[in-house]
């Protein structure tokens, strides 16, 4: 494992720092992504998009490269920039951003975690109010105790979650099949002090951690 790091900003309203940005971090703003970046002060390394939601940076003295797509595409600006931090060889990828206002681009993003997961490297989307993250099927992952989340909600990645456990929250599981049209793993919540333990035999699943 490498661990490095890359924070791809999306569109997002939120005036929050999801991400605090460390030496050899990779920024890429997907389009509007770098009006997000901008409002929290980070500097980004690479800035792309088809632009049709912020205007292309014009002059040759921007502090970043930039890279213009098209606007007919099969990959959104966010999936392009997925896709680029995955070539830098970033083994950490965060989605800062992206949760929020359109519906279809947040199941988008959501779309984008997922495929970052499946080709191996750890994804997180935040935006400093919303936290979405993915437990792998056939793991077992540990969730320290944060006095900043409210809730902490469980779903099925792909309809069916078999074997899944909840330990050390509130509200426990013991083998049980986590279904898409029952939602039992809906504001769960932190037991003072006391970390939790999600995992699923059979089936990713999809981990949101509401903050304060």
């Amino acid at each position: 494992m490498s661990n490095k790091r890359a924070i791809i900003y999306c569109w997002s309203e939120s005036d929050r720092m999801p991400f605090e940005p460390s030496d050899g971090d990779i920024v890429i703003c997907a389009d509007s992504g770098i009006n997000y970046a901008r409002r929290v002060g980070v500097r980004p390394d690479i800035v792309l998009g088809d632009f049709d939601s912020s205007e292309r940076p014009e002059g040759t003295d921007n502090p970043f490269d930039i890279i213009a797509l098209p606007r007919e595409k099969d990959d959104t600006d966010a999936l392009y920039a997925a896709r680029t931090a995955l070539a830098e060889g970033c083994d950490k990828i965060y989605l800062a951003g992206g949760l929020g206002g359109r519906l279809d681009h947040t199941l988008g993003a959501i779309s984008v975690l997922r495929f970052i997961e499946k080709e191996g490297a750890e994804c997180v989307i935040c935006d400093g109010k919303t936290r979405v993250s993915l437990v792998r099927s056939g793991t077992e992952k540990k969730f320290e105790y944060d006095e900043n989340v409210e809730y902490i909600s469980v779903f099925p990645s792909n309809g069916k979650s078999f074997g899944v456990k909840i330990k050390g929250l509130k509200y426990s599981l013991e083998n049980f099949e986590l279904t898409s049209d029952f939602p039992i793993g809906v504001s769960n919540e932190y037991v003072f002090g006391q970390d939790g333990f999600i995992s699923s035999e059979n089936g990713d699943l999809l981990i949101v951690e509401i903050l304060k």
